[in-house]
């Protein structure tokens, strides 16, 4: 024990040091730590302290067996990551020259280094019976790309959100996935020692029911379980021991099914990624616990299964240029040519091949499972190690060079200029809704509200109704409806509570956190006093995000539940821009237009403040402008001068037809939370339908 530990110090000190200089050098920090595992294994540290190496890593079965299962653990979880990493709906955005481009640019280099496989003396492989699998593996290790590293080279270049970057990462994206798949197959070929038609046949079958089944029901369950395993259990950190949990299951099914459990890890990162509530939180945590320990020491590892000895024979070192040659050359050519068939012209077509060219963490990992398995020696996985650590190294250079030279169109230009100004919006990174209904009026129209939000943006829902109202009824009705007959988002509870009991069914709730909370009952907020009636208390006082809630619902009926006119008073605070975000996601959703009101205070009209007071309130009409031209969403701006803000707010609603008003506004602080004077007067003095947006 006291020497697995001495490793693991060594390893992770190391990996993470060297890590370190490598990612100030602008490199990847997992070349890092595979250099730290080839400076701790027989080329340096052997090679200069054979007996201090010896004492610390020892050929004990019992310790090899002890790392190699963390550092098997570590894969998984490296595959899991790179899973919650993956977003599929990438890949369909540009099908043709996706699928174009991964299928030349592994069909080219793999058959490339099967030729090459079959062209290696004898010495070099583990068994000359046995070369179909060895050139299997080398073939698929020389034939794919890493979307992590490339993801990683994207973001530092500056190119991820470029619609060439994205379309790299969509390919990096298949070439992944088909590279587990191809992995799996060949591990089973590698099992069973020799081909099989019948049980290949077998394990394709298996492998193409398990995917049907994962990414069709399978991403339904996923989400569910770790809805309730966030919703139900009170220990620490659930959500990360649900995730560990369907990882391995996942992994565990592919192995009993005779595919490599990488699959299934995989996989299970796909789906998980897809859970509707997995926040940045949860998934910081995961990383932080992969990256800090499994990783160093999952690369590290592999860094002291190379032994660069070995490529100090002539023929071994000629050997090893010529699977750089192949994997750099046959990845560059099959992906040009697949982009010129995609419908891409030279100039992005070369761009992507460049792109596409960095290997990185998943040869290593192909690497590893072939030396586990048998599949490869000790030369050929150095080889293989070696080619992955160039590639990439190469890539940032060449790929920085040829974006350089392919400049932005007008449309993309346009589209990073809504990416970034989207980044600063609050609604979009909403997840989960909590409805709050009786059987009001306020009840029916804030269901049929929620309804439409949660359609537009893609939110869950869960509904605490009082009686027996049909308010989740209305708000799947309105759900639909917004999205004109298609698939609407599922209520993902519906609980049913009595009156008496209300403050304890939302405390039980609002623990389960929620991006935004809809309140729509008879009496939100006090007649007598600046405050919320208790329910509605205990939610602006616990919830995280904000809380809408219905005032004056009956005033407009059924108008209210698709309200085709929304007035939004603003006044350029965080508050006023929330209620311009929600106004566009219901009028969006309900095919209508938004009307931003802005009040001048006329004690700023002086003949020193007007030029910049007019100038500051013009400009917020201009920015709500932009926000509905890119929600598609007509917006007009309005504006009035007066001492009182409420006072020309009535003016407006009486002037012109509303349907409903939102109004933001930042609850006072205390003991407990509570309306101002100002916001509560407006409030209880509007006739017009309010959905007052407090937090």
């Amino acid at each position: 024990m006291a020497t697995f530990v001495a490793q693991l110090i060594l390893l992770l000190s190391f990996g993470r040091l060297i890590g370190e200089g490598m990612s100030r050098l602008g490199q990847p920090a997992i070349f890092g730590q595979l250099i730290a595992g080839v400076v701790l294994g027989p080329s340096v540290f052997g090679l200069l302290l054979p007996d201090l190496h010896a004492l610390v890593f020892p050929e004990t079965p019992a310790l090899k067996s002890m790392i190699d299962a963390v550092s098997q653990i570590g894969i998984l979880l490296l595959l899991l990551l790179t899973g919650m990493e993956t977003n599929l709906a990438l890949v369909s955005r540009r099908r043709r020259a996706v699928i174009s481009t991964s299928f030349f640019g592994i069909l080219v280099p793999f058959v490339c280094g099967v030729a090459l496989a079959y062209a290696l003396p004898a010495s070099v492989l583990p068994s000359p019976a046995a070369r179909l699998v060895t050139a299997l593996f080398l073939g698929t290790a020389l034939s794919v790309s890493s979307v992590k590293i490339v993801g990683m080279v994207l973001l530092e270049v500056g190119a991820l959100r470029r619609d060439l970057g994205q379309l790299i990462l969509a390919t990096a994206i298949l070439d992944d996935t088909l590279a587990w798949i191809i992995t799996a197959v060949i591990s089973g070929i590698a099992l069973h020692d020799t081909v099989d038609l019948p049980t290949i046949a077998l394990s394709v079958g298996l492998t193409a029911l398990f995917l049907a089944l994962s990414l069709g029901p399978g991403r339904r369950v996923v989400a569910r379980a770790i809805l309730w395993t966030n919703d139900h259990l009170t220990i620490e950190v659930p959500v990360i021991t649900a995730i560990l949990v369907i990882m391995l299951a996942m992994a565990l099914t592919t192995d009993l099914i005779g595919v490599h459990t990488a699959l299934g890890a995989f996989v299970a990162g796909i789906l998980i990624g897809q859970s509707p509530i997995l926040t940045e939180h949860i998934e910081g945590e995961l990383r932080g616990f992969i990256m800090a320990f499994f990783s160093p020491i999952f690369f590290a590892v592999a860094g002291l299964g190379m032994d660069l000895r070995a490529l100090f024979d002539p023929t071994l070192l000629l050997f090893t240029v010529a699977v750089i040659l192949v994997a750099s050359v046959g990845k560059f050519v099959g992906a040009l040519a697949g982009g010129r068939l995609g419908g891409m012209d030279w100039r992005e077509s070369l761009t992507l091949a460049a792109g596409l060219n960095a290997r990185g963490s998943t040869e290593v990992i192909v690497a590893s499972i072939g030396l586990s398995m048998g599949a490869l020696t000790q030369p050929l996985y150095t080889m293989i190690v070696a080619m992955a650590v160039i590639t990439t190294m190469a890539m940032p250079p060449s790929l920085r060079w040829m974006l350089g030279r392919t400049p932005l169109s007008a449309g993309e230009v346009q589209r990073l200029e809504r990416a970034e100004a989207e980044q600063n919006e609050s609604v979009p990174n909403m997840e989960r809704a909590l409805v709050y209904l009786d059987d009001s009026a306020n009840g029916a129209v804030m269901a049929a509200l929620a309804g439409l939000f949660a359609a537009r943006q893609d939110v869950l829902a869960t509904v605490l109704e009082t009686g027996e109202g049909q308010g989740a009824e209305r708000l799947t009705a309105a759900a639909h409806t917004a999205r004109r007959g298609d698939h609407a988002p599922a209520i993902e509870q519906l609980v049913q509570v009595r009156r008496d009991n209300a403050d304890g069914a939302v405390e039980r709730e609002t623990a389960r956190g929620y991006g935004i909370a809809f309140v729509g009952i008879e009496q939100p907020i006090a007649l007598d006093q600046p405050r919320f009636e208790a329910p509605v208390q205990h939610l602006v006082e616990t919830v995280e995000g904000p809380v809408a809630m219905l005032v004056n619902g009956e005033a407009l009926g059924r108008a209210a539940m698709a309200p085709r006119n929304i007035l939004v008073p603003t006044t350029g605070t965080a508050d006023s821009q929330l209620a311009i975000e929600i106004a566009l996601a219901l009028a969006g959703a309900s095919g209508g237009g938004v009307t931003v009101f802005h009040v001048f205070d006329p004690s700023e009209d002086t003949l020193l403040l007007r030029g910049r007071a007019r100038r500051v309130g013009m400009s917020l009409l201009v920015d709500a402008h932009r926000l509905g031209k890119r929600s598609g969403v007509p917006v007009k701006g309005l504006t009035a001068t007066s001492a009182r803000p409420e006072v020309a707010i009535r003016r407006a609603t009486v002037r012109n037809r509303y349907d409903l008003v939102v109004l933001g506004s930042s609850l006072r602080g205390g003991d407990v939370k509570f309306l101002g004077p100002r916001t509560l007067s407006l409030v209880r003095s509007l006739g017009l339908p309010i959905l007052l947006i407090a937090r």
